[in-house]
């Protein structure tokens, strides 16, 4: 399933929600409604940073870092 900027929006909306006292009992990401019943920040959160992480994939927006070793003494 791939995650749009429309379902991390859904889900920080219902983050907001939630943290201002509302109770979420559900949330649509991509086309499937996902039943909270009750809904934690925590489990929110989560999900929000595994969607955030597979939307900036998709848009190139990160870039994957490598690093050489430098091994021993240079001649």
């Amino acid at each position: 399933m791939s995650f749009t900027t429309t379902d991390l929006a859904s889900i920080e909306a219902a983050i907001i929600a939630l943290a201002g006292g509302s109770r979420v009992e559900r949330v649509i990401v991509d086309g499937e409604v996902i039943n909270y019943t009750p809904a934690t920040i925590q489990e929110l959160l989560l999900l929000r940073d595994k969607v955030k992480a597979e939307v900036e994939i998709a848009a190139g927006t990160v870039t994957l870092r490598t690093y050489a070793k430098n091994g021993g003494r240079g001649l």
